[in-house]
């Protein structure tokens, strides 16, 4: 019977006020892991890149799929585009994984101890066409299992504001819909969706911490493609090394 569980819920902490830290729960001192917010400028062909120096790394080794909300998933290890992918891994310390979202979720993934990590883009279609076990796959393809890592997902659309309509709505089981008797509508809650994947492909439950945070609920705070249409904006996900002398975190990982 599959499990369904909730995930821990993040703090509702910031440290800057053009982006948002999320590598606190990472028991990995070394990871740096950061979330752009609606305040960070991106209407310049080189926002990325800016944001990038921002957060103190090296904008010539990141790693940028050109995302199709696909479930393609690739491991590497030379940074630059990586065509029709929407997931990033890299056990080279000198890369950063990115990845852009507008209420899709960014799914960052750190080994608990080695300087192994990865970002997801995770929308409605790559949840359910299987992402999360791809990367799983290619994980395994490289020697390393996916039990050995912590995951955050970000801030995202919740299920208060998922709408979805009858032809897509046989896409997801039944336990994930929510309907709304009074409005007459149906809403998914994709958070949910995902980490019970993720604990069927073997993950403790206690590694997976989400953002209850909605980017359609958030006007202020974030960009939202459901909300604003064409003209929205994205934000960015950054995962890194960390330079050395960092602050130290407490080790959260349980086997």
């Amino acid at each position: 019977m599959a499990l369904f569980m909730m995930a821990k819920q993040l703090p509702k902490s910031n440290d800057n006020p053009l982006w948002m830290r999320l590598d606190s729960d990472f028991s990995n001192p070394n990871i740096k892991a950061r979330f752009s917010l609606k305040s960070f400028p991106i209407n310049l062909d080189n926002s990325r890149m800016i944001f990038a120096r921002k957060l103190g790394f090296n904008h010539q080794k990141l790693i940028i799929p050109i995302q199709t909300h696909s479930i393609n998933v690739t491991f590497c290890n030379k940074p630059g585009l990586k065509q029709k992918c929407d997931g990033v891994f890299t056990s080279n310390a000198q890369n950063v994984c990115s990845i852009q979202v507008a209420d899709c979720m960014p799914v960052f993934f750190a080994h608990y101890k080695e300087n192994v990590f990865g970002l997801l883009h995770v929308g409605w279609r790559g949840l359910v066409n299987g992402i999360l076990q791809k990367s799983e796959k290619v994980l395994n393809r490289n020697k390393y299992d996916l039990s050995d890592f912590e995951v955050i997902i970000g801030p995202s659309i919740q299920k208060c504001c998922f709408e979805i309509k009858d032809d897509i709505i046989e896409k997801f089981h039944s336990k994930f819909i929510l309907h709304k008797i009074k409005l007459g509508k149906d809403f998914v809650d994709l958070q949910n969706y995902a980490l019970n994947n993720l604990v069927e492909l073997g993950m403790s439950k206690v590694n997976i911490k989400t953002s209850k945070e909605c980017t359609f609920c958030n006007t202020e705070k974030y960009h939202s493609y459901r909300r604003d249409g064409e003209n929205a904006g994205r934000m960015f996900g950054m995962i890194g090394i960390e330079e050395p002398n960092s602050k130290s975190r407490k080790k959260i990982f349980n086997p």
